[in-house]
């Protein structure tokens, strides 16, 4: 019997993942089916599980996906700057990710606000590329002296993770006429750098 290669696994896993970020699009985590999953991307029924352990845990991998999207072009138009700079270049990421797979990222929003035991932490942790972003650009803000040192960057990045997300929900909930997905990288920085106290 000839073995997989590598490639040839790495292919099946982007396919399905792809198929996967369509159908919990249309159709929501709790209603995706798997088996369409896996016939959407063109394999048999229950090929999925030889890749991932559950449809949550599939989930959280398209979100990893979008993840690593997000990070790779920050890093590949990121130049350094100010810790406002950096940040609003790394929002500015996340939204060219979030207009790509916009269905998607409705559902995302809708299971991490919604707090199910079984998928929160399995989304957070999946986050933890872009959360661990945001925490190195933190710390090198605490080390010129441009971010409080008083708190620890995880719970920072955690917060700003959360503005952008309450942004991401009045975008939609407002049918974008505030805030508009071009202004939410700078109305997240700004709300998070500066809050609303009168300085």
């Amino acid at each position: 019997m000839a073995r997989i290669t590598a490639s040839a696994k790495a292919t099946v896993r982007e396919r399905l993942l792809a198929a996967a970020a369509r159908h919990f699009a249309r159709d929501g985590l709790k209603s995706a089916s798997v088996d369409a999953i896996s016939l959407d991307a063109g394999f048999a029924k229950g090929t999925l599980y030889n890749y991932f352990p559950s449809k949550e845990h599939l989930f959280a991998e398209v979100l990893t996906e979008g993840c690593r999207r997000a990070i790779q072009r920050y890093s590949a138009a990121q130049q350094g700057g100010s810790v406002r700079e950096r940040l609003t270049a790394l929002a500015a990421a996340d939204v060219t990710v979030v207009r790509e797979d916009e269905g998607f990222q409705q559902v995302l929003v809708r299971e991490a606000l919604a707090f199910r035991e079984e998928t929160y932490p399995l989304i957070v942790e999946h986050l933890s590329p872009f959360l661990r972003t945001v925490e190195e650009i933190l710390a090198d803000g605490v080390r010129t002296k441009e971010i409080r040192h008083d708190r620890p960057d995880q719970e920072l990045a955690l917060m700003f993770m959360g503005i952008l997300t309450l942004l991401y929900v009045q975008y939609w909930g407002s049918r974008g006429q505030w805030p508009d997905l071009d202004s939410i990288p700078e109305l997240v920085v700004t709300t998070f750098l500066d809050g609303a106290a009168v300085r």
